[in-house]
């Protein structure tokens, strides 16, 4: 059951335990994580439209809701909200009277990583679930593998992996719920631009300064060739007098 959402997304709704499907009786804990107060869990279910948590159905505490038994109408989409416009992400539960569940993410994963959905079976005999048992998984009403030992790895997850998923255990002929797994686009940082080393630094100041000497001489060239009779004379004759001086340095001695 999803919905579109006119609001802010300033919180984030956490379910523990972290799986979108649940049996009948379990206790189900959802969260509020935001760095305000005042934040209230609503729900969507097939019974009530944007139902705050209140007491009959979950006990609410301050940006909290804990289902203490939870019933097969429970099921529907959960979200956090508060006063002034904000919200979270949507989850989507369902609870069920049927003994065999699948655990898959509650949240959306992110394209490329690992994920682990285990087929998982627990009925009024058993003190624990267990998953020890030959499973047949499928996504969109199509098998999609067979598993000894009731577990499944994606290793690596794309795009194309998004959908409905369900498992079946043969051989007590019972079939899951199907849980929707989304899968979000990886975000891939911009490269910083490569930086220089200290040493590369000095070298273009050494060449930029070489670069003003040579332009600033053929200046001077250029100078004296259009002035030649003024400008290149009076070089002429300074370079004389440097002469001069340095042989009457040289007698003086």
């Amino acid at each position: 059951m999803e919905f579109a959402q006119l609001c802010l997304i300033l919180s984030s709704l956490t379910v523990s335990p972290e799986r979108s499907q649940f049996r009948h009786y379990e206790t189900i804990i959802l969260s509020c994580a935001a760095n305000s107060t005042g934040w209230m869990v609503r729900r969507n279910t097939s019974y009530h439209f944007s139902q705050k948590c209140q007491f009959g159905w979950g006990v609410p505490k301050e940006s909290s809701c804990k289902i203490d038994t939870a019933y097969p109408s429970d099921s529907g989409a959960y979200w956090c909200e508060n006063n002034h416009g904000g919200c979270s992400n949507v989850v989507n539960l369902t609870v069920t009277a049927s003994p065999l569940i699948l655990e898959s993410p509650v949240h959306p994963v992110t394209e490329g990583d690992s994920v682990t959905l285990r087929c998982s079976y627990k009925d009024e005999r058993l003190i624990s679930s267990t998953s020890n048992f030959s499973t047949n998984f499928y996504k969109d009403g199509q098998l999609i593998g067979e598993e000894k030992e009731g577990r499944m790895v994606i290793t690596i997850i794309s795009m194309s992996a998004e959908g409905f998923y369900s498992c079946e255990d043969p051989s007590r002929g019972k079939t899951s719920e199907k849980s929707w797994v989304g899968v979000r686009a990886r975000v891939i940082p911009p490269e910083d631009p490569p930086t220089d080393p200290p040493h590369f630094l000095w070298i273009r100041i050494a060449a930029g300064a070489l670069i003003f000497i040579l332009y600033a001489v053929i200046l001077l060239l250029c100078l004296c060739s259009i002035r030649r009779s003024s400008c290149c004379q009076k070089v002429r004759n300074r370079e004389e007098e440097i002469v001069k001086m340095t042989f009457f340095l040289l007698d003086s001695s």
